[in-house]
């Protein structure tokens, strides 16, 4: 029988207990009971016009892949429709899922009815029929059970990986109807769920081949005018959606450190599709977080939560813009980090954010 020589046998051993450390952390945050507080459904094109969308199909698709993937429950909300959109919807379509999935399934709701508002609307046309109409919107989407207003957008890429129809959309952040949800917010106590694609400053839109035609070619900045919108009302609660990754590379760590800080009522949800060499990026290639965003958590451990982004569709269709196998890299993130930072990105801090039932 062959021997090693002792610093060969080390290094095995090393090895070996790496492997070892690496399987037991899996193992803990495999038993973690991961929210996901932002996702979608996908629209089910069967030569129909417009698409049409089997809800109960791809509820039970999501549910699926949520078991695959450790996720205990999932918010799913309208993506951000814009005006006159042939597929938006709202929460109502989903009030079978909360009868049947109580445990599981969660609503929010704006991104079918207030977004499409909010981008019709221009800036000097917000009187107070306007108002009127637009609280009365929000009221119903609040007593019909939302646990979250959104998805609401300000600043809304349109890219290829989400289809030609994916939309472009740009209001000022700090548009009046904007800053009336953050009043309702405030009063009601339901978080809302922005997209904002950051843009520092006036900028021209980045030669990458990621973009629709539609995206301009000249981006408008928008930073002051998001933070006025987090200063209107200090007790609305924003959930910044899609750290993690960033088509604009523009989201940086020092923005979003010093966001934070100054704005003890924004929090961020974690999207976590890919790993890359950006700084944006907040995986590595093998899914774990880099050491400046382990950093970041840290700093903040009260305020991440996780949101897919994931659109999904009946069992055995992929959703748009990510691939299913993207939904494996929450529990892979989550074993890189300390045991207690882990269970509260996972679902503590949603239950406290969205006012939820406890999970376990």
């Amino acid at each position: 029988m062959k021997r090693l020589r002792p610093e060969r046998l080390l290094s095995a051993c090393a090895g070996v207990a790496l492997a070892c450390a690496a399987a037991g952390a899996l193992a803990q945050v495999d038993a973690l009971p991961m929210i996901d507080t932002h996702t979608h459904l996908n629209f089910v094109r069967k030569g129909s016009a417009p698409p049409a969308m089997d809800f109960p199909a791809s509820v039970a698709g999501a549910l699926g892949r949520m078991d695959a993937a450790g996720f205990r429950r999932a918010i799913i909300m309208p993506q951000p429709s814009p005006p006159g959109a042939a597929n938006a919807w709202e929460i109502e379509r989903m009030d079978f899922a909360l009868a049947q999935y109580p445990a599981r399934i969660l609503r929010g709701g704006g991104g079918g009815t207030l977004n499409p508002m909010i981008q019709a609307t221009p800036v000097a046309a917000v009187d107070e029929a306007v108002r009127a109409k637009f609280r009365a919107l929000a009221t119903t989407i609040a007593d019909q059970g939302a646990v979250v207003f959104g998805e609401v957008t300000a600043h809304h890429l349109s890219l290829k990986a989400m289809g030609p129809q994916h939309a472009y959309q740009w209001v000022p952040a700090d548009h009046p109807l904007l800053r009336l949800l953050a009043d309702i917010s405030a009063e009601r106590g339901i978080p809302i769920d922005l997209h904002l694609d950051f843009v520092p400053e006036d900028m021209a839109r980045p030669g990458r081949p990621i973009f629709n035609d539609k995206t301009p070619l000249n981006l408008k900045g928008n930073s002051s005018a998001f933070e006025r919108l987090l200063a209107h009302n200090p007790k609305a609660v924003f959930v910044w959606a899609h750290a993690g990754t960033d088509p604009l590379l523009t989201r940086t760590l020092a923005l979003q450190r010093a966001l934070l800080a100054k704005y003890p009522n924004l929090y961020m949800s974690l999207r976590l599709g890919r790993g890359g060499p950006h700084p944006a990026i907040a995986l590595d290639e093998g899914r774990a977080f880099k050491r400046p965003w382990v950093a970041l958590l840290r700093e903040f451990p009260d305020r991440f939560v996780l949101g897919t982004d994931f659109f999904h569709g009946p069992e055995g269709e992929d959703g748009r813009g990510v691939e299913t196998d993207s939904l494996q890299n929450y529990r892979t993130a989550l074993a890189s980090l300390p045991r207690e930072l882990a269970e509260a990105i996972a679902w503590r801090n949603a239950e406290r954010i969205y006012r939820l039932q406890a999970v376990r």
